[in-house]
């Protein structure tokens, strides 16, 4: 209801989230020979890259980013503000979501933004969270060497127009 009250406005609704993926293997279900031991080869860095991805009925825009934060929240919001002039945006109630910093980006940017935000522990009502799944299932059981090559793998599976369901 509310969604479809600010689209008879022009905004662009869309729902936001964040995921992490580590160097270290996500284990995964897979095919062995019977009575064989598998074994998972593994980089002993625990070096990790974080993702914060936003998701249209047609679309979904992502960035990689060091860690989790203010900052690069409104650095994700500036990037969603050059895409679409005006944005209706779902988000979940993280720390980082909230602030200061962020009552202060809206406040300049009241045209173009409205966030509302789900209900706590309620990860079921974002759609956002199955776009993660098969990006943990593609880098699952997998030796990846670098971030650089994680983040390789990852916007080959994000960028798939079959990640948004038709």
């Amino acid at each position: 209801m509310l969604a479809k009250h600010y689209r008879k406005k022009g905004f662009v609704v869309a729902c936001q989230d964040e995921a992490t993926f580590g160097l270290l293997p996500h284990v995964v279900r897979g095919w062995a020979k019977r009575g064989s031991r598998p074994i998972i080869r593994q980089n002993p860095q625990h070096k990790k890259i974080d993702v914060i991805g936003a998701r249209t009925k047609r679309t979904f825009v992502f960035s990689f980013v060091q860690s989790k934060n203010r900052r690069n929240f409104i650095l994700f919001l500036k990037k969603l503000s050059l895409r679409w002039s005006k944005v209706c945006l779902f988000t979940d109630g993280a720390p980082y979501h909230r602030g200061k910093q962020i009552e202060q980006f809206l406040a300049s940017h009241r045209k173009t933004f409205r966030i509302i935000y789900f209900l706590k522990y309620s990860p079921e009502l974002n759609p956002v969270e199955p776009c993660w799944q098969p990006a943990r299932k593609t880098t699952g059981n997998r030796l990846i060497p670098s971030i650089n090559s994680m983040k390789y793998h990852l916007r080959k599976v994000f960028n798939k127009p079959s990640l948004l369901p038709k």
